[in-house]
């Protein structure tokens, strides 16, 4: 105390950079000497994705089964898949799970299909562009149809 020369403190310093916080947290520590902190996250830049954004989805994806060179069993087993996941993504509260369901069956038929037909084979591709639109929608209901 009297006379003694207290310990010189090391520096302190702390530094972000290249960062673009949209909505997260940042987190930052201080310490008298031995800290040492890192955090790493991925934040999501995506738009969100609203339900009228989804029915539309699903609606070109319909046109596109309507349109396709199928027999009629085939289009109609597609579209009984399809409009039930369309129905519930119009309601308050849609079940994802539910249209997560319904999705899986339609990806597994339009997968048979696109390994049987020419007109399958495009609308596989077609199915796979508006599930991929969507998956930020569905969240973790999007791994039911492989995505």
């Amino acid at each position: 105390m009297f006379g003694k020369k207290q310990p010189e403190q090391p520096s302190q310093s702390q530094s972000i950079s290249g960062v673009n916080l949209t909505g997260s947290a940042i987190q930052q520590g201080q310490a008298g000497r031995d800290l040492q902190q890192s955090q790493s996250s991925k934040l999501d830049t995506q738009q969100q994705i609203t339900n009228t954004d989804v029915v539309k989805q699903l609606e070109n994806l319909e046109t596109a089964i309507k349109a396709a060179s199928l027999t009629p069993d085939e289009k109609d087993e597609l579209l009984d898949y399809l409009r039930p996941a369309k129905r519930e993504v119009n309601k308050e509260e849609p079940n994802k799970d539910l249209v997560g369901q319904n999705l899986k069956q339609v990806n597994e038929t339009l997968k048979t299909m696109k390994e049987t037909t020419e007109a399958g084979k495009s609308l596989w591709q077609t199915g796979q562009e508006v599930f991929q639109a969507i998956t930020p929608w569905l969240g973790v209901a999007a791994k039911l149809i492989g995505m």
